[in-house]
């Protein structure tokens, strides 16, 4: 019997200084790249080619979560298998063109890109083995971004360029990765992950950044109603609007959803 409560209190022991051991704060850097995922149109974003004989139109898919990110994260395991992360990244997004052609009388070609920084807390699940480690990660991501828009055309003798930025409000969306740690030292691992985020972004203002007709500045000439929006959840028109103030119109959800790859160090203290 005595043996018998030796046995048991070495095992508990050696349980619990396993897990103190496991358990411990951590921070990595990272590096990514996603491809967009959930995308959609956009009103007045396609492709269009007119001729004297026929009017051409295709849809452009959209999505702003794609493009390269990069970040750190700082975390925390409870034990060996359970924890709690705070990550925090930037996204700079790719680009997405849509092109106007009217022969012979000019075109015009619209580009769109976003950038967002992303704050990402996460429970982390570890398999905890020695040398290559499965894990898991489920969580919130909210994000503050900027949208961008940037057109340039010609009406066959004029040129002109005008854009836009779209920003304002947070984003709010969910998160998931799927990956596996390699120890390279006793507080050094090299991690590589599949990144999942389902997001959507609604700006709550918009501004005209730049406006040039043959390369000449017209912007501050341009109607304040012109060239500033504000995005509300409801709208009502009553006639009276007023030049001097920004235009009035409903937020429009748009895509930050991506699939993408992370590679990155990770310390452990």
């Amino acid at each position: 019997m005595t043996k018998m409560k030796t046995l048991l209190s070495v095992l508990t022991m050696t349980v619990i200084t396993s897990g103190a051991m496991a358990q411990g704060a951590y921070v990595d850097i990272n590096l990514g790249f996603a491809a967009g995922c959930g995308s959609q149109n956009m009103a007045g974003f396609y492709n269009s080619t007119e001729s004297a004989n026929s009017l051409n139109l295709e849809q452009v898919n959209l999505s702003f979560g794609k493009g390269l990110n990069f970040g750190a994260a700082i975390g925390y395991m409870f034990n060996q298998h359970v924890g709690a992360e705070l990550g925090l990244s930037y996204l700079i997004g790719g680009k997405t063109t849509a092109k106007e052609i009217d022969f012979p009388q000019g075109s015009s070609e619209t580009t769109m890109s976003a950038k967002m920084m992303r704050i990402n807390p996460s429970m982390v699940i570890n398999a905890a083995f020695d040398g290559l480690s499965p894990y898991a990660k489920f969580g919130l991501v909210i994000g503050s971004g900027t949208i961008t828009s940037e057109t340039t055309g010609n009406d066959g003798t004029d040129t002109y360029t005008e854009n836009w930025e779209y920003n304002g409000g947070l984003a709010m969306g969910m998160s998931a990765a799927f990956g596996a740690t390699y120890k390279l030292s006793d507080n050094m691992s090299f991690f590589g992950e599949l990144n999942m985020i389902n997001m959507s972004y609604a700006p709550t203002k918009g501004s005209m950044t730049e406006a040039k007709l043959n390369g000449t500045d017209f912007l501050a000439l341009i109607d304040v109603e012109d060239k500033e929006i504000e995005f509300e959840d409801s709208v009502t028109y009553t006639g009276n609007e007023s030049s001097s103030s920004p235009s009035k119109e409903l937020k429009m959800l748009m895509p930050f959803g991506s699939v993408g790859v992370n590679v990155g160090i990770k310390l452990a203290f």
